[in-house]
């Protein structure tokens, strides 16, 4: 009969269990910690790699709309300076173009940057 409710000391054996046991949990982290590591490092790069064709898009954006506006003041230009009704209707043609191109090239760029935005999306989750 136990005078003092004490439990009984841990034996030998029970000591060796939770040094094995803390061994593995210790091998267990150290993989875990490597695998994170890894995984960082690629996401690292990735990002990179995305924040260079988000520039390399910015850049062909910035031309394209700089020659789509200098296509149009040429235009503006030989409308201006043509008489000639044939003429006009050419040079109207023309800027029509120049309004479906430059709408087709922002609604390209918007959905580019949609899938960037969710591709770095996907990458800040697996981390």
């Amino acid at each position: 009969m136990a005078l003092f409710n004490r439990t009984q000391k841990a034996s030998q054996s029970d000591l060796e269990t939770l040094k094995t046991e803390l061994v593995a949990l210790r091998e267990e982290l150290t993989k875990r910690t490597n695998a994170l590591s890894l995984v960082t490092a690629l996401t690292n790069g990735l990002d990179q790699k995305i924040s260079i064709i988000d520039q390399r898009v910015t850049t062909m954006t910035t031309e394209l709309s700089n020659q789509i506006h200098e296509l149009g003041s040429e235009i503006e230009t030989m409308t201006k300076s043509s008489q000639d009704s044939v003429s006009s209707e050419a040079l109207e043609q023309l800027r029509v173009s120049q309004i479906r191109i430059a709408n087709e090239q922002a609604r390209y760029e918007i959905a580019f940057r949609q899938d960037l935005a969710e591709l770095v999306e996907q990458i800040r989750r697996t981390q």
